[in-house]
């Protein structure tokens, strides 16, 4: 059975999304799938190598018996494209992928691919995700963001590339399809993929909780210092309020999975908040704390007793809140919530049973 190559046509379009779906409605059906992502360009050291961390993700999650370096063979670290474009030998790159196809084809029946970006991205090492689809023989699903024209003209680049490189693609998976036009958009971005000569596999509805972080996701990417309520940093946060107001008003807006970001010199706004959380939300939810400013010890000491986690900042108000906006954390280990979500949504939108077919030999 050939590789199953998944490709995008823009960065977080949900390629290890999908790619994750994939692994768990394939061993649903019985098959053994492993996972390679040849090329990989954000990676973080693990069993002594560099490996992408979405391949991390999935040898975690799947409980993968395999050398990780042969899920992520090259790892595009600080001056790697230099170094090539000076010293252009592809050869030694091609051999480390094909030696861990060859490794993981031993121990399993299919192998999903996962690229990295468009089918465009890496060309600047010979190695581009056309390039790669072709050396190891797969056949390409594209996953796109929901929408119509934009879509439709990014899949339309792809495909011309994948074409040059002699490569099938099987079709196209729309992700993040807003619900309100789901009907309308999926119609029209089928018909127009019938004009580009390709298929629609699957429309994925656009599904929130996919999106929510944890409080503790937010104090290690931003480096925030945690002051109370480090048993409760797994607290997930589906609504951001900027604390700025008068506090009658504040108490509006605060709900159940609330992020609070607050001026430390609020004293007012701070007790509010505290109050409310801890007596009607059982103190899910958290607090951002700007200005460096810590509160009160009193203030202090009824906080850390709510359990509320509290995380400080250096920065002002306007800062921290800026940072809220498009945030796009990547599923952990521990996001077993998600994880179970993506396999729903694969199974139930992305027509499985093609792609499979699409994939044998003869095909």
């Amino acid at each position: 059975m050939r590789p199953v190559y998944v490709s995008a046509t823009v960065q977080d379009s949900g390629k290890t999304s999908v790619s994750l779906g994939l692994m768990q409605v394939l061993q649903e059906q019985g098959l053994n799938p492993g996972y390679i992502k040849p090329v990989g360009q954000h990676y973080v050291r693990y069993h002594d190598t560099n490996v992408d961390e979405d391949a991390v993700l999935i040898h975690q999650v799947f409980n993968l018996l395999e050398r990780p370096y042969c899920l992520s063979p090259i790892a595009i670290e600080r001056g790697f494209t230099t170094k090539f474009i000076f010293n252009p030998d592809v050869a030694p790159l091609e051999k480390a992928i094909l030696d861990c196809v060859d490794e993981l084809g031993e121990t399993h029946s299919m192998l999903i691919v996962e690229g990295t970006g468009h089918a465009g991205v890496g060309s600047c090492f010979s190695l581009s995700n056309a390039r790669v689809a072709e050396l190891v023989g797969g056949r390409v699903v594209i996953v796109t963001g929901g929408g119509v024209g934009r879509p439709i003209d990014e899949i339309a680049v792809s495909l011309a590339l994948f074409e040059k490189h002699d490569v099938e693609v099987v079709g196209v998976v729309l992700n993040k399809v807003l619900p309100a036009k789901y009907e309308k958009i999926q119609k029209t971005v089928s018909r127009g993929l019938e004009n580009l000569d390709t298929t629609l596999l699957g429309a994925i509805p656009y599904e929130p909780s996919l999106t929510h972080f944890t409080v503790g996701q937010l104090a290690e990417e931003f480096r925030y210092r945690v002051l109370w309520g480090e048993d409760n940093l797994s607290n997930r946060i589906e609504k951001t309020v900027v604390a700025a107001m008068e506090p009658e008003h504040v108490v509006e807006y605060i709900e159940g999975n609330t992020l609070l970001i607050v001026p430390g010199d609020r004293l007012d706004n701070i007790l509010v908040a505290v109050i409310v959380m801890a007596q009607e939300f059982a103190s899910d939810g958290g607090i951002i704390l700007t200005g460096g400013i810590e509160p009160h010890p009193t203030i202090a000491r009824l906080m850390e007793e709510t359990g509320i986690p509290v995380l400080i900042s250096d920065d002002d108000t306007f800062k921290v809140s800026s940072r809220m906006s498009d945030l796009g954390f990547k599923i952990r280990t521990f996001d077993t919530d998600k994880i179970s979500t993506l396999h729903s949504l694969v199974r139930d939108y992305v027509d499985t049973d093609r792609i499979l077919a699409a994939l044998q030999d003869d095909a």
